[in-house]
């Protein structure tokens, strides 16, 4: 039997990340090519589906080939129970691991050098193995690198309402000599999930959680406005891989801007330092990289200039709401991205 290029990558990515969910599989268009592969390999008897249908793995035969190639992969000792917090945690790491690969971010390995390449993503369980337990006290998902930003990435859920800010903060900031000899990577939070809504929702929860304030746990409803890094939300589907698609070009903001209105761009604006230029004397944001943050903040600052109305590019309708507060269309409908913002 002849195996091509992809049959090996899904088969190395199974056995490398176990339990891979099935549900980005089917769900995201950019890999409906890997979910006919995978159900090609199973009747070959190379992958197994659980018998909840949530996650694929190796079979016994698949880790021989896996073997034959030289490649270290092991099976766990057990399957984990279908309601398991170990087995929901692998799923979600999986679902951020395929929302990158949909946008064309190479999941890395191994080794936490893997992250000197760009654009790569680096589950964070892989750092619990083989190079000492560099995720003492972490519940992150993962790592990234892309577009010349280095990211520490989190799951939000009401299962995941916050994380240990302080100690998951420390390990991206130790990192910054594997991203860049220089120390000078800009550095991002990236909050995932299952919709824009479902994180926006945690992230204005007023009510805090039983762990919030025990042994370092902080809600992401209480962290989120005191982070001194920029944070980006990012949907796990099709939007999301097109919002991850854009944000791993190099000067993303620059190209759309000039993409989308030409010489009448113009790249600083002296009345909002934080908008990306103007066009025609209007101030611009670009928004796709979902910094609610940032919108907020420069929304804040032409109210207090007396600005009257905020409209969106015309393929992508819809008004800000008149008190320039954050809910914006991608909020509500996760099917919409919207790309940028001309402040009137």
């Amino acid at each position: 039997m002849l195996y091509d290029r992809r049959d090996f990558g899904l088969l190395r990515l199974a056995g490398t990340y176990q339990w891979l969910p099935l549900a980005p599989l089917r769900a995201l268009s950019s890999l409906k090519h890997l979910y006919r592969e995978a159900e090609l390999l199973s009747t070959l008897g190379l992958l197994s589906f659980s018998r909840s249908n949530q996650y694929l793995m190796p079979s016994p035969e698949g880790y021989q080939f896996l073997a034959s190639m030289e490649i270290d992969c092991y099976a766990p000792t057990k399957r984990p129970y279908a309601q398991s917090s170990a087995l929901r945690r692998r799923l979600e790491v999986g679902t951020v691991l395929l929302t990158c690969l949909g946008a064309g971010i190479e999941p890395a390995y191994d080794k936490v050098d893997r992250l000197k390449r760009q654009p790569v993503f680096l589950p964070a369980f892989a750092l619990r193995g083989g190079d000492g337990n560099l995720m003492n006290a972490a519940s992150c998902v993962g790592f990234g690198h892309w577009g010349n930003h280095a990211y520490l990435l989190q799951y939000v859920s009401r299962q995941n309402p916050g994380f240990f800010m302080n100690n998951e903060l420390s390990h991206l900031y130790n990192l910054a000599s594997v991203f860049s000899e220089r120390l000078d990577t800009p550095q991002a939070l990236l909050l995932a999930g299952e919709s824009y809504r479902s994180i926006y929702e945690m992230l204005s929860n007023q009510t805090p959680s039983g762990r919030n304030g025990k042994k370092g746990f902080t809600d992401y409803s209480q962290a989120y406005p005191r982070l001194g890094i920029p944070v980006s939300l990012v949907s796990c589907d099709d939007t999301g891989a097109m919002q991850l698609a854009i944000m791993r070009q190099m000067d993303y903001r620059t190209r759309i801007a000039q993409a989308a209105f030409g010489a009448r761009w113009k790249p600083e604006d002296d009345r909002l330092p934080e908008a990306d230029g103007h066009v025609d004397g209007n101030p611009l944001v670009i928004a796709v990289d979902m910094d609610l943050r940032r919108l907020e903040r420069v929304c804040r600052d032409a109210c207090q200039q007396g600005r009257r109305e905020s409209q969106k590019h015309k393929n992508r309708c819809g008004i800000f709401h008149p008190a320039f507060t954050a809910f914006y269309i991608c909020i509500h409908n996760k099917s919409r991205l919207d790309i940028f913002v001309v402040i009137r």
